[in-house]
C-alpha cells in the first residue's frame, strides 16, 4: 500500500483515484511519477492506469474527443446542441474573420486542442477585436487550427457520467473578488490566494493573465478600484476551474432532461465507460429543449477533485463512480 508520502507525489485527481481504490483493497504501485503513470492490481485483474487513462478507455475515442472540431462535428450529427462554429488553418485567418461576421458578434475564439481553458477568448465583440487575437494568438504565437464560435448566452456546467447512469453536476462560476469596501481588487485577490493555499477544496489561485487584462479593460476595471461591501467583481468570462473558478455542486439542482442529454453523449461515442460533459444552459433547471443548451467540449478523462471537494456544496464520490467502472469485481 502506498503511504502517505507516497500518495502526496501524485497529482489531486489521481490521488483521490488511487485512495479509492486501496480502500477496496486494490494493490497500487507508482510506475512513473512524471508520467503520472501507476500499476493496479486486484487478483488477476491487471490496470495499467495513464494520468485517469485505463484500459476501460478507448484510444481511438480518446483521440477524437481531444478534437474539439471533431467533438463538434460528432455531436452535431447526432441532435446534440452545439455553439456555430468552424475551424481555421493559422494561414486562413482571414477567412476566419468573414466567417464571424457572418454568424454574427459576440463570438468566441479556442485552440483545436487545448485543456484547461488555456487560450481561449471570449466576448470578442467586433472585427479589429478578433483580427488582433487571432493574428497574436494563434498566427503568430501558437501556429495551430483554431475554431471560432458563436457565443453562447448561459452558465456553465461540468457533468460527470458513468454507463451505468450515475452522475455528479457543477456550475462552475468565472473567478471573482467580493468586496469590503476597503481593500483594492488587487489586494482582494492576494487575500483569496492566500486563503487557496490551504488547499481545503478544489478552489485554485485566481488567474491574472492576459485573460484578465483584456476582460478588465473591456468592463472598465482598474485592479486599484476598491469595490463595495459585498460587491461581486468578476475577473473572466470563462468559468474554468484552473483559472480560479468557483465550483458548486448542483447534482440535486438540474432536471431530469440534462442526464437524458448527456447519456445520449456517452452512447455516442461507443465504449466509453464514463464522460465529462462541459455543458451550458440558459436555466438548467428547466427543461433542456435545442436553443436552451449547448455542449461545447467531451472529456474522456474528467477531473474528480472538483466534485468531491467543491468549493460550495456537497461531496460527491465520484471516485467510487470511477472505480466501480474500471474494477466492477470490487463493487459495494
Amino acid at each position: 500500500m502506498l503511504t502517505q508520502s507516497d500518495l502526496l507525489k501524485l497529482h489531486t485527481n489521481q490521488r483521490l483515484l488511487v485512495i479509492e481504490m486501496q480502500s477496496r483493497g486494490i494493490n497500487v504501485d507508482i510506475i512513473d511519477r512524471e508520467k503520472e503513470l501507476i500499476k493496479a492490481e486486484y487478483g488477476n485483474h491487471i490496470e495499467w492506469i495513464l494520468d485517469r487513462d485505463s484500459s476501460i478507455t478507448p484510444y481511438s475515442v480518446s483521440i477524437i474527443c481531444g478534437d474539439k472540431y471533431i467533438t463538434k462535428r460528432i455531436l452535431e450529427q447526432n441532435q446534440i446542441s452545439v455553439p456555430i462554429g468552424e475551424k481555421f488553418l493559422p494561414e486562413e485567418w482571414f477567412l476566419s474573420i468573414v466567417y464571424a461576421k457572418k454568424i454574427g458578434f459576440p463570438v468566441v475564439t479556442k485552440p483545436v486542442f487545448g485543456s484547461h481553458g488555456d487560450n481561449i477568448y471570449m466576448d470578442i465583440e467586433n472585427e479589429t477585436e478578433l483580427k488582433d487575437i487571432i493574428k497574436n494568438v494563434y498566427v503568430n504565437r501558437l501556429r495551430k487550427p483554431f475554431i471560432v464560435e458563436k457565443q453562447f448566452k448561459g452558465k456553465e456546467y461540468r457533468v460527470f457520467l458513468t454507463k451505468e447512469g450515475k452522475y455528479a453536476v457543477l456550475h462552475r462560476e468565472p473567478a471573482h473578488v467580493v468586496g469590503d469596501g476597503k481593500h483594492s481588487i488587487k489586494e482582494l485577490i492576494e487575500i483569496e490566494n492566500e486563503k487557496r493555499k490551504e488547499r481545503i477544496n478544489s478552489l485554485c489561485p485566481i488567474a491574472i493573465d492576459e485573460i484578465t487584462e483584456i476582460y478588465m479593460k473591456k468592463n472598465h476595471i482598474s485592479m486599484e478600484d476598491i469595490p463595495n461591501k459585498n460587491e461581486k467583481i468578476y475577473l473572466r468570462h470563462n468559468s474554468n476551474v484552473a483559472k480560479g473558478g468557483l465550483c458548486i455542486d448542483y447534482t440535486d439542482k438540474i432536471h431530469k432532461s440534462v442526464i437524458k442529454n448527456c447519456k445520449k453523449i456517452l452512447n455516442v461515442f461507443s465504449g466509453l465507460s464514463y464522460i465529462g460533459i462541459d455543458y451550458m444552459s440558459k436555466n438548467i433547471e428547466k427543461e433542456q429543449t435545442s436553443d436552451m443548451y449547448n455542449v461545447v467540449e467531451v472529456n474522456t478523462v474528467p477531473g474528480i477533485h472538483m466534485h468531491m471537494r467543491p468549493s460550495h456544496g456537497k461531496s460527491r464520490n465520484v471516485a467510487k463512480y470511477m472505480v466501480d467502472m474500471i474494477f466492477p469485481e470490487t463493487k459495494e
